[in-house]
């Protein structure tokens, strides 16, 4: 008859081959569905759906910057002057702008945009006390 310290071993030891065995299942498992999400995210890049990048930032007083064809654009200007700060350009063809605004709740955003086509246009941002100060945006493919 084994004795009650040999039937404690044979426990432990089987416990812990359990253990070790939930622990290989749950890698397993977990590579899998790394490798189904890495397929799921490069199904989602073949389907033409794109992964959302930071927007292009222009700081204040900067009168120059680049962007890729897709990227936002988010102008800066200073905080006492959003309100009243507009955006145009030369090339709407090139560039679509949006007007800083407000919503709901007190939000209050930027003016911006979005490259469009590769080409170079000119950003005029008007403060609300008529200076203005113009963007060249570079947009490359």
């Amino acid at each position: 008859m084994p004795s009650t310290t040999s039937i404690r071993r044979v426990a432990a030891i089987g416990a812990t081959a359990a253990l070790g065995i939930a622990v290989l299942a749950g890698c397993s498992s977990s590579g899998s569905s790394s490798s189904s999400s890495a397929a799921a995210s490069e199904s989602a890049s073949e389907s033409g759906s794109t992964q959302m990048l930071p927007p292009v930032i222009i700081n204040v007083g900067e009168t120059e910057a680049t962007a890729k064809v897709g990227d936002f654009i988010d102008i800066l200007v200073a905080d006492n002057d959003i309100a009243g700060t507009t955006v145009d350009t030369d090339q709407p063809e090139l560039v679509e702008l949006t007007q800083a605004y407000e919503e709901e709740g007190g939000a209050i955003f930027n003016p911006g945009g979005k490259a469009l086509a590769p080409g170079v246009a000119i950003i005029t941002v008007t403060n609300p006390d008529s200076t203005t100060r113009d963007i060249t945006l570079t947009i490359t493919e």
